[in-house]
């Protein structure tokens, strides 16, 4: 598989201003909403700006399975560190890319 363009990089990094479509911080990586490992494509639809965090942690998952990932990690840590609460079943997470502005709002 090919490595992707100067040109769709750039644009990719544009789509939220420079910043990683999951978490907010600044973006110095993309990734594939859909993986390369599972048919996913280099094209603009297919590319998000990511930190290289995000980007290391995300792996091959697909957007939704990274999303009970980082759920679960979320949870684990609420219970470890005793925040815990009524119906965490009920706990969203919205990533940066998707409309929270505010990365530490969960």
């Amino acid at each position: 598989m090919s490595r992707t363009s100067r040109s769709l990089w750039i644009k990719a990094i544009r789509k939220c201003d420079g910043r990683c479509w999951f978490c907010g911080l600044e973006a110095k990586t993309i990734d594939h909403a859909t993986p390369r490992s599972r048919g996913g494509r280099n094209s603009i639809d297919n590319l998000l700006p990511a930190c290289v965090y995000c980007n290391n942690l995300k792996g091959d998952m697909t957007i939704s399975q990274f999303r009970k990932y980082v759920k679960a990690l979320l949870v684990r840590k609420m219970i470890e560190t005793g925040y815990i609460w009524g119906g965490l079943g009920g706990l969203v997470v919205i990533f940066y890319g998707e409309g929270n502005t505010n990365p530490l709002r969960y």
